[in-house]
């Protein structure tokens, strides 16, 4: 009986040893192609990373061939609120990317213009609105018949490039028309003053809506430099990350335009705001007369006071380290582009307030007002803000506005929590 039972395991030893080594094959040959893969890899980034592609080719193999470059490939119909600067460089960028693009406007000579002409009389005049390669054009409609039947398309996209102010009111008078289902991408940057809210809060209120899908689009970009095509990255949030990955996705053309995708609204609306007001006090200190030392100093500590805000207002502090913070900051604040910038020159030469937005919007002349309540209500001292609040308003002049910020109390320059902090030993 005994030996019976032993006869059948003996008898399958070759062909355990058999799938054993199979087994073993198939494992080794796995693992030799990752080693390939990773090999190929690190020489694709460090070998051949400077090369151009024909170099590449002489080599005997274009390596980089291997690497696959992730293009988005669904058409989206979009509709852009505003045909000013903006609004045109949104709908040339959502066109490049391959999706129907239609700009809403009032003026029915500029929408005839651009149907006909391919560019916009009013703004960027001098660049052509057909894009390269492009499978449809832009089209202009100025009638709200056209709109709403344009809206009516299953998933269109909503791009939001109306001045802020005038926002929640355009969209509480013609709320009937926007679907509930449609996402809203808010490239405004600022805060509506009547109610003091962030415009995403302003434009849910506006609608009487509490789910209406929306997404904050922010990021160092003029408009005239992207009609130029020189390479622009933005970033987009939304509460819901896959709203904002559908605007990386209908917005990046991965040749001058690239989008990255976050999932704080507060600190992109934040960051996006409240470096207007601070643009205006970069302005104020070329108009002072001082250099770079002085604008170098404003800048940073003015980025200090926007973290501050923005963790104090519910926002991430880190958001305001990337594009939609110290981006847009060092944009406005050292560029001449900058209508901010602008403003706060022409407020130091004696021109007023009322005067320069006669002939253009300055969207951080009422948003400092804003900042200044949101420093009140979170309890923070804020002397960047304030100066350039008072400022503004002529409550204090130039000198005073220096010795106020020069004449503060000596302090560090950041303070670290004691984990963080280094220990001093004097054995």
């Amino acid at each position: 009986m005994f030996g019976k039972t032993m006869t059948a395991p003996t008898a399958n030893i070759p062909t355990i040893v058999a799938l054993s080594f199979g087994a073993g094959i198939f494992a080794a040959t796995h693992l030799l192609r990752l080693r390939d893969r990773e090999r190929l890899r690190k020489a694709c980034s460090r070998t051949q990373k400077h090369l151009r592609k024909g170099q590449r080719a002489a080599l005997g193999v274009d390596l980089t061939s291997y690497i696959p470059i992730w293009k988005g490939t669904s058409r989206q119909k979009v509709v852009v609120l505003g045909a000013g600067a903006f609004g045109t460089a949104m709908a040339y960028a959502a066109a490049q990317g391959g999706n129907d693009v239609v700009i809403y406007m009032r003026d029915k000579n500029q929408c005839h213009t651009i149907n006909t002409e391919h560019r916009n009389p009013r703004y960027l005049s001098e660049f052509s609105l057909l894009v390269e390669g492009g499978s449809s054009e832009i089209r202009g409609i100025c009638t709200l018949e056209d709109l709403k039947v344009e809206l009516e398309t299953p998933g269109v996209v909503i791009v939001h490039a109306l001045p802020c102010q005038l926002t929640p009111p355009w969209f509480r008078e013609h709320k009937d028309i926007i679907p509930h289902d449609a996402l809203i991408c808010v490239t405004a940057k600022g805060l509506y003053l009547p109610t003091q809210q962030l415009m995403g809060h302003a434009i849910l209120d506006a609608l009487d809506r509490a789910e209406q899908p929306l997404a904050f689009l922010s990021g160092p970009s003029f408009a005239e430099e992207i009609m130029k095509g020189n390479p622009t990255t933005l970033v987009v949030a939304s509460d819901d990350l896959f709203q904002a990955v559908r605007i990386q996705r209908m917005m990046s053309n991965f040749k001058t335009v690239r989008v990255f995708t976050s999932d704080d609204p507060v600190g992109v609306q934040l960051g996006g705001a409240l470096k207007n007001p601070l643009a205006v006090g970069a302005g104020m200190v070329a108009g002072m007369g001082f250099g770079t030392n002085t604008l170098s100093a404003v800048v940073v500590r003015a980025s200090h006071e926007l973290r501050q805000l923005a963790a104090a207002m519910g926002g991430n502090p880190r958001t305001i380290d990337g594009l939609a913070g110290i981006g847009d900051l060092m944009l406005t604040c050292f560029s001449s582009q900058s209508r901010n910038q602008r403003c706060g020159q022409r407020l130091m030469k004696g021109e007023t307030v009322e005067d320069i937005q006669k002939e253009y919007t300055v969207e951080g002349i009422p948003t400092a007002d804003v900042a200044i309540i949101y420093g009140d209500m979170c309890g923070l001292e804020l002397p960047i803000f304030r100066c350039v609040h008072a400022l503004i308003h002529k409550k204090i002049t130039p000198d005073e506005a220096v010795m106020s910020l020069m004449g503060r109390r000596s302090q560090y320059e950041t303070k670290h929590s004691p984990k963080n902090s280094r220990k001093i030993s004097f054995s």
